[in-house]
């Protein structure tokens, strides 16, 4: 039976109807903490919070998301902070992934992968910042991708957008520690487990890990050092490209 070590945590995950975002939700519901999920489907929203109430006995919140959109994130997140009684950590998990070749890729494509992997994200740290700012503590968990650090063939806008996610973080990581504020960046390897990667984004609240997190396709993760030198050879022997 899973440890409920995150009793009276209070979460909110955009992306939360699937993918990370879903394994994510789950997991902190299993660690006892309260979660609300938000997502563009209102039916899937609706569909997905049902699902976990009935498995976990929960009152999970579900509220409509648009990543993209400052005004309606900053409404999630208030809405979120309303119904939970407060906020402690947002979970940035929504994600485009990659659509294939980059000279045959859409300019639509390539809009809808940078405004929903890194256009959402630096929203959802802001906002989140900002309040844990003025509280003085909260957890902000944003995921990256290995091929954020080390770039793949055939997802070059896709790599664009991770590799601002993971430098994103480490300028959060660094900048907002001494307001109380932690940054945590989950990068997956190649065809990363979701629920391994849900471990992991739990795991660094529970420990107060910040900094950037690898997650190979094994499962095991560890916490890296934040320096730009050290991520890249730590990403190229983990993905066995040395």
């Amino acid at each position: 039976m899973p440890r409920r070590t995150l009793v009276g945590t209070r979460v909110a995950i955009t992306g939360g109807t699937y993918g990370i975002g879903k394994e994510a939700a789950l997991a902190f519901l299993a660690a006892g903490a309260d979660v609300a999920i938000g997502d563009a489907d209102a039916g899937k929203v609706r569909a997905i919070t049902a699902h976990f109430n009935r498995i976990h006995g929960a009152d999970t919140v579900g509220l409509p998301l648009e990543v993209t959109d400052d005004v309606r994130f900053a409404e999630f997140l208030s809405t979120a902070e309303r119904r939970l009684g407060g906020l402690d950590v947002v979970v940035n998990a929504a994600d485009i992934e990659p659509t294939g070749s980059f000279l045959m890729e859409s300019w639509q494509e390539s809009d809808r992968q940078i405004d929903t992997n890194l256009r959402a994200v630096i929203i959802g740290s802001r906002l989140a910042g900002l309040r844990f700012a003025e509280q003085g503590h909260g957890h902000i968990v944003n995921i990256g991708s290995a091929i954020g650090v080390t770039a793949a063939l055939g997802a070059a806008v896709y790599c664009a957008t991770k590799h601002a996610v993971v430098g994103l973080g480490t300028a959060l990581h660094r900048g907002l520690a001494e307001q109380g504020v932690l940054v945590s960046t989950i990068t997956p390897g190649y065809a990363p487990d979701p629920e391994a990667v849900a471990d992991a984004i739990v795991d660094c609240v529970e420990y107060r890990r910040g900094g950037l997190v690898v997650v190979p396709p094994t499962g095991w993760f560890r916490t890296a050092m934040p320096d730009p030198a050290q991520l890249r050879h730590t990403m190229r022997r983990m993905l066995g490209i040395m």
